[in-house]
């Protein structure tokens, strides 16, 4: 476990550096170690970050461990940008291939017979449904694009209610040129798929539906259909390391700890 720690905190350290973020020299905690300690707590208890602090001092991984609420406040001032460099780091040179896949996955704060209860996501647009699942719920989905292999490469938290493939459009696609994405029905956009292959040489490949006027049925949909299960399986190993319910007392927070959980299962995936 140590070890997992030790990779995290080398990969969250190099990434500040390739960034040229300059920290205050009278800071006693650095960021890297704010973010280590951030994932952690995802990838050992669950999102507790009480837990990973005492964990990360008792162990003298971060000696110089900050109090609970300084702590919080550190990791609340990362900007996505940076996870996101985390991510990208991560998954730097783990795709020889340039095949990857989108899909969504829901992250709820409460089941529909909840939602009047729901203090983190009252609003009409966190209503979502979970076709899987064949359920409602109310809160986020969990917007992710990986390679073939399962490691995570980019994704986006947006309200429960969007659309895969206008949440897709919104993605700021990073990927190599040539590369090819498999998704589901929910991706048929003949215009965009257009668009994608001019402007960035980047091929959607959904699964076509019955009516569809595109080639893509047959044996085309079959290799699909197996390749797309790698996203699947991306999903259920995220969901084991979180609790039944994410505890957070604001949207930012609760946003921050599904940060962190997709994050915790990238260091799984290089360091296992």
């Amino acid at each position: 476990m140590e070890a997992r720690v030790i990779v995290t905190y080398v990969v969250c350290d190099d990434t500040i550096k390739n960034l040229k973020i300059q920290e205050d020299i009278q800071t006693k905690m650095s960021m890297a170690e704010v973010m280590t300690t951030g994932i952690v707590s995802a990838f050992l208890f669950g999102g507790n970050l009480e837990n990973a602090r005492k964990y990360l001092k008792e162990s003298g991984c971060i000696p110089n461990m900050l109090e609970k609420s300084q702590l919080n406040r550190r990791l609340h001032k990362i900007s996505k940008e940076v996870w996101d460099a985390v991510l990208n780091s991560l998954s730097l040179g783990q795709n020889i291939n340039h095949e990857f896949i989108v899909d969504s996955c829901p992250i709820p704060t409460c089941k529909l017979t909840r939602a009047t209860r729901s203090k983190l996501y009252s609003e009409k647009k966190y209503l979502g449904y979970c076709a899987a699942k064949d359920e409602f719920f109310v809160g986020l989905k969990l917007h992710m694009i990986c390679d073939t292999k399962g490691n995570p490469v980019q994704f986006m938290l947006l309200p429960g209610s969007e659309n895969d493939i206008k949440a897709f459009k919104k993605i700021e696609l990073n990927l190599p040129k040539n590369s090819s994405i498999y998704a589901d029905k929910a991706y048929n956009d003949y215009k965009y798929e257009d668009r994608l292959i001019q402007e960035k040489q980047i091929h959607l490949l959904p699964i076509r539906k019955k009516n569809s006027k595109r080639k893509g049925g047959g044996f085309l949909a079959k290799i699909r259909k197996k390749k797309r299960k790698m996203i699947e399986t991306a999903f259920s190993c995220i969901e084991k390391l979180m609790p039944r319910s994410i505890h957070a007392v604001t949207k930012r927070g609760f946003e921050l700890k599904t940060v962190l959980f997709v994050l915790a299962y990238a260091v799984s995936r290089i360091s296992c």
